[in-house]
């Protein structure tokens, strides 16, 4: 049985044993986070999410068609995650999301940058999911040394909101709770600033004292400069760090089938559509276009990226009335051209009236 989300969805697990990836001689990834010295180097270090950004879990059907889309769905861009938890052994079945592995090579192209994966995933999960993206980078020309280029970070290194419950009132809880933002599990930058260990100590003593983590918008600006996270759900945001934020559409497969497009053009969805079926289909594309564009401007201006990242699209996601204003268009095409450095036949994902030929 195929397990996405419910009880025990919070592993990001599959029972199901299906097609397995390439296997790659096994890496262990860093355990680390950056040390301070590090976070200040002028290094960006770039945070992912993993789940509906990278990778999608809805593999049930791609697997019933009779061929998929060669660019976008051969074998190797299905990862069949094998983790052990608490003495249990789960094998997750994924489907990278469409330009995956060539938005890596992008990130690692840049050399005051390193990625990181940050999914509210279990760990162990999420260490071999990395792994296997980043092997699979270094299969399509990549160095061996983007091996130690990258660390990965999961629910365990989360701020856990409803921990807080049981020492303060309602109201102190809001202020790492914001109403609008639902989720107990935030992901704090400021846990890649202080490293891991460091952290994890903070932590366990904002429950007796708030003031050690409380948010601070100008303190945390400062030694956040650096770092950014790029996510699909803004719930998962920690309050105060709405600028560091580069928002993403979360992935959806399209309907009823996923081919490489054909035409040199940028499709647009309907305006007056709830759906935004390229966009959701193509999230990397805009990804690798708002950061191709925002580092361009880091590096000739001088300015922080968070700062940025705000005027490019920030202020878009955060204004609820400018929904329909989300996602810029033209970053997806220029995400297009960035990502074909890596790959010339990579194109948009789109949907296909039928089954690919």
């Amino acid at each position: 049985m195929f397990v996405c989300r419910g009880a025990l969805s919070a592993l990001y697990y599959s029972a199901s044993g299906g097609t397995c990836a390439r296997a790659h001689a096994f890496h262990k990834p860093p355990q680390r986070g950056l040390e301070m010295s590090e976070a200040h180097s002028g290094v960006v270090v770039v945070a992912i999410d993993i789940d509906d950004l990278l990778t999608s879990m809805e593999v049930r059907d791609l697997r019933k068609a009779d061929r998929l889309d060669p660019v976008h769905h051969s074998e190797k861009h299905f990862l069949t995650v094998k983790f052990e938890r608490q003495e249990r052994s789960y094998e997750v079945e994924n489907v990278l999301v469409p330009g995956c592995i060539e938005f890596f090579q992008f990130l690692f192209d840049q050399k005051d940058m390193r990625p990181a994966f940050f999914s509210s995933g279990v760990r162990e999960r999420n260490l071999e999911l990395g792994r296997m993206v980043v092997e699979l980078a270094i299969d399509a020309g990549g160095s061996l040394a983007w091996r130690d280029r990258y660390d990965v970070y999961s629910r365990e290194d989360c701020f856990d909101t409803d921990r807080l419950q049981h020492y303060v009132t309602r109201e102190e809880q809001r202020k790492f709770q914001p109403p609008d933002f639902y989720g107990n599990y935030k992901k704090d930058l400021r846990m890649i600033h202080y490293g891991r260990e460091t952290y994890h100590e903070l932590y366990n003593r904002t429950v007796r004292d708030l003031g050690v983590l409380l948010p601070d918008p100008a303190k945390d600006a400062e030694i956040l400069r650096n770092i950014i996270l790029l996510e699909e759900d803004p719930s998962y945001l920690f309050p105060g760090q709405e600028k560091n934020l580069l928002l993403c559409p979360t992935y959806q497969h399209p309907y009823p089938c996923l081919v490489n497009y054909q035409g040199e053009d940028t499709p647009i969805d309907d305006p007056d559509s709830w759906r935004d079926t390229f966009k959701c289909a193509n999230p990397l594309f805009y990804a690798a276009g708002v950061l191709e564009h925002a580092l361009a401007r880091h590096r000739a201006e001088g300015r922080s990226l968070p700062e940025i990242l705000w005027e490019e699209q920030g202020y878009l996601w955060f204004d609820r009335e400018r929904y329909k204003e989300r996602y810029p268009i033209h970053f997806f095409t220029q995400g297009r051209d960035v990502l074909r450095r890596y790959n010339p036949e990579l194109n948009f994902a789109v949907a296909g009236e039928r089954a690919v030929p």
